[in-house]
């Protein structure tokens, strides 16, 4: 795959307005400034290919497939496949879906982007292992994939019955990605469920600096602490989060934590 095909496949896979073309987010705009280089450029390959992408996202399935029909006319066929393959997940035809991530899969053996739309196309079609097996081999060709794909990963985990191999999951994402809060806190949901409150209360601790030394990171380690019957140390984190939401603006999310505070204080009464 050359440098300047791999381009194109790219900007037509974009996020909506990401491509440089494209000069404005809104669908309707995005059409025009397409049309109007179509007009220039009637036989750019890319140009239908992101065409087809946009019609897609707004339901135009019909108009979708005749743009990608076109595309495959003017250049190699093959670069239609995954924008297609995206239209027709979002359409829910998820056999032909399958069909071309497979074809595409077959043509880019090293792309990232087929393995982890094959694995949505997998999920939801009900085939956890196969779905698992793409979203490793995504793992291992992107460099820094999506931390949800690592929690989706683990649901599925979890859904089979397979708790340890979705923790396992969830540390592999915190090696490659480093120590992000979704992570951690999904892992620590399940050292939980599996009644590994000691590992619950390191994983929480691990988030200190990450958080900031935050009063809702006080406030949930306090929780473990409680439950962990630390009581004295539970006590000091409350006092502390405390003062600090004492000093913090009125707002919804104030509120819920001084009502955390308020059962933990209450907790520790007893």
């Amino acid at each position: 795959m050359s440098r300047s095909l791999l381009l194109l496949l790219l900007l037509c896979l974009a996020p909506t307005g990401a491509a440089p073309v494209l000069a404005h987010p809104g669908h309707e705009d995005q059409l025009k400034v397409i049309e109007q280089a179509l007009a220039k450029a009637p036989g750019n390959q890319a140009l239908y290919l992101q065409r087809g992408k946009v019609y897609g996202e707004i339901g135009h399935f019909d108009e979708a497939e005749a743009d990608f029909a076109r595309a495959r006319e003017l250049g190699p066929a093959q670069y239609a496949d995954l924008p297609e393959s995206i239209m027709l997940y979002g359409k829910g035809d998820l056999e032909r879906a399958m069909a071309l991530a497979d074809r595409h899969i077959a043509a880019f053996p090293d792309d990232p982007e087929g393995f982890r739309h094959r694995a949505l196309i997998a999920r939801d079609a009900g085939d956890h292992e196969r779905a698992l097996a793409d979203l490793q081999t995504h793992f291992r060709l992107q460099a820094r994939p999506s931390p949800g794909l690592f929690v989706s990963a683990a649901n599925m985990l979890v859904a089979s019955g397979r708790p340890d191999d979705a923790l396992a999951v969830l540390d592999q994402g915190l090696e490659q990605l480093g120590l992000v809060p979704q992570l951690q806190r999904q892992a620590l949901k399940l050292e939980l469920a599996s009644g590994r409150l000691p590992a619950a209360i390191a994983r929480q601790e691990s988030l200190r600096t990450v958080l900031r030394d935050s009063a809702r990171w006080k406030l949930d380690l306090a929780d473990l602490l409680l439950q962990a019957d630390r009581q004295a140390e539970a006590r000091t984190l409350l006092a502390e989060a405390s003062e600090q939401l004492a000093g913090q603006r009125e707002t919804p999310a104030r509120r819920a934590l001084e009502a955390k505070a308020a059962r933990l204080a209450e907790a520790l009464a007893d």
